[in-house]
């Protein structure tokens, strides 16, 4: 356009000036690396958003040598850390197809540290993630059809919850007429494939019997045998069982409802059902959110590990059940700074739970433990003689909590013959009877038969108990029993 100099008290001003390079600006979005509206052009990132929102706004960074060496050693000094907020919150599901779910999530503000750079979220901020889960499938699972009173059984499966069911197959029992062949010994068909087996075949009052009169026959009722009949061209009812599928009703994610099955038959179900899987929400240095999937399992999925370059958020145990609480359980687990103020605190609390726990260990009993609780060290407390070696025999004795000396003791019995012990005496009679009395035969001669009687004989048994004991503590806790009583520093024994 105007190429005239525009300095302002110059000799040349608005006189014609040198040449010039125009360039022309214009805005640009790049989206899985491909830009657009960047035609003969570079594009120069500046906002990142996502899904119309804002993830980071923060200055242009300054790429020189202090910046990097002060990211370098917060990276190796500390790592990735938050500083403050970013808690991760399952917000709702989005509804759609089965392939266009979405969960959303919120993350807090806050700010973290990533590789040494500051992040910073001045606003909480949303993130939705596709719901991806992984199909596993099952193939013919067993079950016994056992309906209620309206003949509808409620099937729920062994895994789930179910992405889709494939196929139902039962049992069923039909009833058809069938016009037989045209000649005797002639096969008539029937119409259902996978009969497994015949229950009846009537015509008017007669049943015919299986394997006498007809058999099963790949699917067809064979008359080939030697036995009665209808005749050709006449019709019979047949009653049977087969195999077929059906379409299940009211699918939920445990199962479904079947009916129309034969009671206690098998019901065999084939769907696919989704894993359960852990997955990780992580930030890296340029305030970008991604999801890490983990690897899916039935009963043991593993959890991932955050790459290099990224700062672990939380981890989501995806189970894909219906309900916010039971189908997203999130964990935030970040690795937050621990302020200097906070450190102390810790500190002084592990001293004082050490304190705590010393203390506790001097009052306890020592009985109470066991003595190899310590190693090498082997703690008696002089209660009784539950620590000793019952295999040895125990030449000292536990008193009052004491280790003393034992008193061995004769017991003399006095009753079974040998001398008595007794100090010098002299007997007084105390109380005397001086008249007596005398007894006379009434009948001398036994001049009648002595009456007949039953004689019992009571043996003398004596029972007693012998007791054999090792320790010499009872004996010698009777015969040194001492009282003491302090006065002025002296003491007084009793024994």
């Amino acid at each position: 356009e105007n190429l005239r100099d525009p300095a302002v008290g110059t000799r040349n001003y608005q006189e014609v000036g040198a040449a010039r390079l125009k360039v022309s600006i214009i805005w640009g979005y790049q989206v899985e690396s491909v830009t657009v509206n960047s035609t003969n052009g570079e594009f120069y990132p500046i906002y990142n958003i996502e899904n119309g929102v804002l993830i980071e706004h923060s200055p242009p960074p300054q790429a020189n040598i202090v910046t990097t060496a002060l990211a370098r050693y917060d990276k190796e000094a500390n790592g990735s850390y938050v500083v403050n907020g970013l808690e991760v919150i399952c917000l709702q599901r989005e509804e759609g197809d089965e392939k266009g779910k979405k969960k959303i999530f919120v993350i807090n503000e806050g700010k973290a540290h990533v590789d040494g750079y500051e992040i910073e979220l001045p606003h909480s901020i949303r993130v939705s993630f596709d719901e991806d889960p992984d199909i596993k499938s099952v193939e013919s699972e067993p079950h016994t059809f056992q309906p209620n009173s309206q003949r509808v059984m409620e099937l729920k499966v062994n895994d789930f919850p179910i992405n889709e069911i494939k196929k139902v197959d039962i049992t069923v029992q039909k009833t058809i007429t069938v016009t037989h062949g045209s000649y005797s010994g002639a096969i008539d068909p029937i119409p259902d494939s996978a009969v497994l087996e015949i229950i009846q075949v009537k015509q008017g009052n007669v049943i015919y019997e299986n394997s006498i009169d007809y058999k099963l026959n790949a699917g067809n009722v064979d008359w080939s045998l030697p036995g009665k009949e209808p005749a050709p061209g006449s019709s019979y009812q047949i009653t049977y069982r087969c195999r077929t599928h059906v379409s299940p009703e009211d699918i939920s994610e445990q199962g479904c409802k079947v009916k129309g099955a034969v009671d206690n038959s098998l019901v065999l179900i084939d769907y696919t059902w989704k894993m359960p899987r852990y997955d990780l929400i992580t930030i890296d240095s340029k305030g970008a959110v991604r999801r890490i999937k983990g690897i899916a399992h039935p009963w043991r999925p593993s959890m991932p590990k955050a790459p290099s370059g990224q700062l672990l958020l939380c981890y989501i145990h995806q189970t894909w059940k219906n309900g916010e609480k039971e189908g997203v359980k999130i964990v935030n687990n970040a690795i937050h700074a621990v302020p200097m103020n906070e450190l102390e605190a810790m500190k002084k609390g592990i001293n004082d739970l050490y304190a705590l726990v010393a203390e506790e260990r001097l009052r306890s009993d020592a009985n109470s433990r066991e003595p190899t609780s310590k190693k090498g060290v082997f703690v008696d407390s002089f209660f009784d003689d539950d620590m000793r070696d019952q295999g040895i025999s125990q030449s000292a004795a536990i008193v009052n909590r004491e280790l003393v000396l034992p008193i061995d003791v004769e017991v003399a019995d006095i009753e079974k013959g040998g001398e008595r012990y007794l100090l010098p005496y002299k007997l007084e009679p105390v109380l005397e009877q001086l008249l007596q009395t005398k007894g006379e035969k009434i009948n001398p001669y036994q001049a009648f038969d002595p009456v007949p009687a039953k004689v019992t004989m009571n043996k003398n048994i004596d029972h007693w108990t012998e007791v054999t004991t090792n320790w010499k503590s009872p004996v010698t806790r009777v015969f040194n029993t001492r009282e003491t009583t302090e006065l002025l520093s002296s003491n007084s024994y009793e024994t």
